[in-house]
């Protein structure tokens, strides 16, 4: 009977039991050596190595012939300057020439057959001298008008509207050759020592994910902007010119250490730490870094291989139960 009665308790104390609770899903990160490569991410504009503004030569009422995005071959007109003064100076100076040139011929046919004189025949020479001169001047008036393409390539936007009364120096837009890019990245002068120091030509720059060298280290500021300024060539891509990208620098390289991403430190307090999962729960731990850059660091002390770090210990606390879920590889 006995036997019995215990059966029923140990029964009931089993269905009274709390379930184990499993700890709260946390990303993580197993600690392994590695290779880390210092980078230094900077802006980088989009410019085109040849290029040329369409500045006006003459006053106007602007007239697109193209559109922005056009292809246009060298020697073809991009747009013009309409100014009816100058299409009537143009008009006038080509009809004085052909006048000057006939009165020339009659006197020249003339002084054959000795009916004109020789001082009118100079005369008429010196007339249609000076008309042609008029008229060159008049036919280059008239090309200043003229936006003619000084190499192939694609007409930029349009800074100024058709239709827009120009004065002589304004700029409407741009002209460049799109297969001859590169990337203008100006560095500040206040960047630190070391960086300068690490600086070398043919080092790694990334843009939009593909790799270049650096084909030079610039020896001077630029004495507008007192910056560096680094251009890196750049191939095969379907960036706009003037658009706005990030470029990676890639300095220094070291093999066999510990780095973890910044995002799983915690400065706080003049201290700084990262929390560790040590059989299930989270424990602070504080750690000394080396060489970090945007997005990672170098752990010098503090963890160790094998060890699993939480990449996240702004949402989660010391002595919290975790379950460590890792990145897919």
């Amino acid at each position: 009977m006995w036997l019995l009665f215990l059966f029923v308790f140990l029964f009931l104390a089993g269905c009274g039991k709390t379930p184990e609770e499993k700890g709260k899903l946390a990303q993580a990160i197993y600690v392994q050596p590695q290779k880390y490569v210092e980078k230094s991410i900077f802006y980088g504009t989009v410019q085109a190595r040849q290029s040329s503004p369409l500045v006006v030569q003459t006053d106007g009422v602007l007239d697109w012939l193209t559109q922005s995005g056009d292809e246009v071959l060298a020697s073809k007109a991009i747009a013009k300057i309409d100014n009816p003064e100058i299409e009537k100076a143009h008009e006038l100076a080509t009809n004085a020439e052909a006048i000057a040139k006939q009165q020339y011929n009659r006197s020249a046919a003339l002084a054959k057959s000795n009916t004109t004189s020789h001082q009118q025949l100079q005369e008429r020479e010196q007339a249609w001298i000076t008309a042609q001169q008029n008229l060159a001047k008049a036919e280059t008036d008239r090309k200043k008008a003229l936006f003619i393409a000084p190499f192939d390539g694609i007409v930029g936007p349009q800074l100024i509207h058709e239709g827009t009364h120009v004065k002589t120096g304004d700029v409407v837009g741009h002209f460049f050759n799109p297969s001859d890019l590169v990337v203008e990245v100006q560095i500040p002068v206040q960047i630190p020592v070391s960086f300068k120091e690490s600086l070398k030509e043919n080092q790694t720059a990334m843009v939009e994910g593909k790799p270049y060298a650096l084909p030079h280290v610039p020896k001077m500021l630029n004495p507008t902007t007192h910056m560096m300024v680094v251009h890196i060539p750049i191939k095969h891509v379907t960036l706009l010119v003037g658009e706005i990208v990030d470029v990676e620098i890639h300095l220094n390289e070291s093999n066999q250490v510990i780095a973890l991403p910044l995002g799983s430190i915690r400065f706080e307090d003049g201290e700084t730490s990262v929390l560790v999962s040590n059989k299930g729960k989270l424990e602070k731990r504080e750690i000394t870094l080396g060489t970090k850059d945007a997005k990672q660091a170098v752990v010098l002390k503090g963890i160790q291989v094998g060890e699993t770090v939480c990449l996240d210990p702004h949402h989660h606390f010391e002595g919290e139960s975790i379950t460590p879920q890792y990145p897919e590889l």
